[in-house]
C-alpha cells in the first residue's frame, strides 16, 4: 500500500449486500448489464419509460432496515447512463465492479467512497471533485462505503467516442488529459480527478433535486445530463496540465499519498519539500504531477482543505476567529481572515454559527465564482432556511 494511504475502518462487511449493482443484476455485472435488468423490469424498482423519447428511467429506495434515500437511473439513447444517488446505508458495503471499457465522470458532491483495485491502488472520493477514469474490461474494481456516509453523486457513463462526437468535435482536439483515455485498448485503469467547480456542483444538484415526476422528469433529467457534460467537458478542455500516462504507477501512488498528508497535516503547513520527501518523490514531478493528477496545484489543494476545515470549525464550533486562524497554521488572524474572505467571498466572523443568515446574496454570489465545497454550501442554505422560518 502506498506510504500515507488510508483505509476506513469499518464495522464486519457482509459482502452478500452490495450495492445497485449487486441488487439489480447480481455480483460483478457491469454497469450495461444492470441496465438491461432495468428495462426488462425484472427487480423491484419503479421503472418508467418516455413515450417519444429514447429514456429509460428507475428509481430504487433504500428498505428503512438498509438505510434511507434512493437510487434514480437514467439511459439516454444506447451511449449514455446516468446513476445519482443520496443515501445513506445502516451498514459498510461493498460491491465488486467489472469492468466495461466505458468513460465515466464521477461527480462527487459529498460521501466517502472509496474505490480499490487489488492491494495498492486506492482512491478516496470524500471530497467535492470530479473522477474521471475507464476501467478495461476484465478488470475487477471494488467499491465500498462505510456505515453512515451520506452520499451525494451523479455518474455519467458513456462511450468514449460519443464524447469525442458530441462534446470534443474531432479525436484530433482531444485535450491532453484524454488522450491515454481514447488511445484504443486498455489495460489498466486510466484516469484522473479534478477539484468540483461551482458550476458542475450547481448543475449535478439539479439533477439530484428534479422538481418533475413521470415523462417531464426523465426530459429534464436528460436536459441536465447535458448541461453537465458541457460543464464537464469545458473544464477539461482549459486544463493545460500534462497527461497523466507520463506518470509511473509508483509515481501516482506517491502523488495520493502525498494529497493525503496535505489533508491531515493542516499546522504546520508542510512545505513542497517536506511533502515530496515524506511521499517519497522529487519535488519537479510532485508539482507537475499533482497538477496533472488532481487539477489543483499543491498550494490549491492545501488552501482548499485549510479554509474547508476553517469553515467548519467557525460554523459547528463557533470557535472564535483567533483561535481558527491558529487551528490550520496561520500566525496572524488579520493572515488568516483575509485568506478566508479571498477563499469564499465573505468574513470569517460571518460564517460564524447564526451569521450568515444575514447575508444570502452574499453566498449566491460567492458559489458562483468559487469551489465551494457542498459541506459548507449546504449547512448555509440551512442556516438561510432556518433564518426566514424565526
Amino acid at each position: 500500500m502506498a506510504k500515507g494511504a488510508r483505509v476506513h475502518e469499518v464495522d464486519p462487511i457482509d459482502f452478500g449486500k452490495g450495492l445497485f449493482r449487486s441488487q439489480i443484476a447480481g455480483r460483478g455485472c457491469t454497469l450495461p448489464e444492470a441496465f438491461a435488468y432495468l428495462a426488462e423490469q425484472t427487480t423491484a424498482a419503479t421503472v418508467s419509460r418516455h413515450p417519444c423519447r429514447a429514456l429509460l428511467g428507475a428509481r430504487i429506495s433504500l428498505t428503512p432496515e438498509d438505510g434511507e434515500g434512493d437510487w434514480h437511473f437514467t439511459q439516454i439513447g444506447t451511449d449514455v447512463f446516468v446513476v445519482a444517488g443520496q443515501f445513506a446505508y445502516r451498514d459498510p458495503r461493498v460491491e465488486f465492479v467489472a469492468g466495461d471499457d466505458l468513460l465515466q465522470l464521477y461527480f462527487s458532491l459529498a460521501g466517502d467512497l472509496t474505490m480499490a483495485i487489488g492491494d495498492t491502488e486506492r482512491f478516496r472520493l470524500n471530497r467535492p471533485s470530479l473522477f474521471v477514469y475507464i476501467q478495461p474490461k476484465g478488470m475487477v474494481m471494488k467499491e465500498w462505503i462505510p456505515a453512515g456516509s451520506n452520499e451525494r453523486f451523479v455518474a455519467i457513463v458513456l462511450r468514449p467516442q460519443f464524447f469525442i462526437d458530441h462534446f470534443l468535435g474531432s479525436s484530433s482536439q482531444i485535450p491532453a488529459l484524454l488522450r491515454t483515455f481514447m488511445a484504443g485498448t486498455l489495460r489498466k485503469l486510466e484516469y484522473f480527478q479534478l477539484p468540483l467547480t461551482a458550476e458542475m456542483f450547481a448543475t449535478a444538484t439539479k439533477i439530484l433535486d428534479n422538481p418533475y415526476s413521470g415523462d417531464t422528469e426523465l426530459v429534464y433529467t436528460e436536459a441536465i445530463t447535458l448541461e453537465l457534460l458541457c460543464n464537464a467537458s469545458a473544464t477539461v478542455k482549459g486544463l493545460s496540465g500534462e497527461p497523466a500516462e507520463q506518470l509511473s504507477q509508483r509515481e501516482i501512488r506517491c502523488l495520493h499519498a502525498a494529497r493525503d498528508l496535505l489533508e491531515k497535516q493542516l499546522r504546520p503547513t508542510p512545505t513542497v519539500r517536506q511533502v515530496a520527501r515524506a511521499a517519497g518523490i522529487n519535488e519537479t514531478t510532485l508539482k507537475r504531477g499533482f497538477k496533472a493528477v488532481f487539477g489543483e496545484t499543491l498550494i490549491e489543494f492545501s488552501v482548499r482543505c485549510r479554509m474547508q476545515h476553517a469553515l467548519k470549525l467557525l460554523h459547528d464550533e463557533g470557535m472564535p476567529v483567533a483561535q481558527v486562524a491558529t487551528a490550520i497554521g496561520y500566525s496572524h488572524q488579520t493572515s488568516f481572515a483575509t485568506a478566508f474572505r479571498r477563499h469564499f467571498g465573505l468574513r470569517p466572523k460571518d460564517a460564524r454559527k447564526g451569521k450568515l443568515a444575514k447575508s444570502p446574496e452574499l453566498l449566491q454570489k460567492t458559489s458562483a465564482k468559487e469551489n465551494i465545497l457542498p459541506d459548507s454550501i449546504r449547512m448555509m442554505r440551512k442556516l438561510f432556511a432556518r433564518s426566514d422560518n424565526e
